[in-house]
């Protein structure tokens, strides 16, 4: 990460924290993204900048992307063979896990927009779906494979959905299991069906594959 890259992303988590602050003191939607300016001593255009949506405030985290570069990246070969894609999956799974749970307190802040205040969770259904054309993109050029295969999309769209499905289902028991605890199994049953997938590949269309 260069230095500019790591400037921007202390910013970013700067003004998320005064966001979430003013958000938990006067209410999600009582707060503007002017007042949010203002708090971090930024011009409201910055925050669209860098942000994008009001709702956005809430929904940035640098993990995603994170994900997706180091699995993205690993290894110097285009593509890899099915299991040799999984052991990359299991090897990167541990540090995700272990630097969301370090975070647990800001996620789950976070998390409680997302359970109570729909225009978030709509958010977080465009975010989810970005992250799904991301991920089947990523997938594809390791595996070497086309976009559009229906295994390449059942894994991107499991992946990016399997793990909305866990965050929502900690939040909406109240938090009551520990982070680290609940990414860990539907990672570990995501791979699991990834393996399955993958080793029982899917029928091919005669029509071709359409990305």
């Amino acid at each position: 990460m260069s230095v500019w890259e790591r400037k921007k992303l202390l910013a970013m988590r700067e003004i998320q924290r005064v966001a979430l602050d003013l958000f938990d003191e006067h209410g999600f939607r009582s707060v503007t993204v002017e007042q949010v300016a203002i708090a971090s001593n930024v011009s409201p255009s910055s925050i669209y900048r860098y942000f994008g949506t009001k709702e956005a405030l809430i929904l940035w985290d640098e993990y995603d992307p994170q994900f997706i570069e180091l699995l993205g990246t690993a290894d110097e070969s285009e593509a890899v063979a099915p299991g040799e894609f999984i052991e990359m999956i299991r090897a990167a799974v541990p540090a995700l896990v272990h630097e969301l749970a370090a975070d647990e307190e800001r996620i789950r802040r976070r998390m409680r927009y997302v359970v109570s205040q729909p225009d978030v969770r709509d958010g977080l259904a465009r975010q989810t779906r970005q992250l799904e054309v991301e991920l089947r993109a990523m997938i594809a050029r390791r595996l070497g494979r086309d976009q559009g295969d229906l295994d390449v999309r059942l894994l991107a769209a499991s992946a990016a959905w399997g793990f909305d499905a866990a965050l929502d289902y900690w939040g909406e028991t109240g938090f009551a299991m520990p982070l680290a605890e609940a990414l860990t199994y539907v990672i570990e049953a995501l791979t699991r069906s990834a393996e399955a997938m993958l080793t029982f590949p899917a029928p091919v269309s005669r029509g071709g594959n359409k990305s």
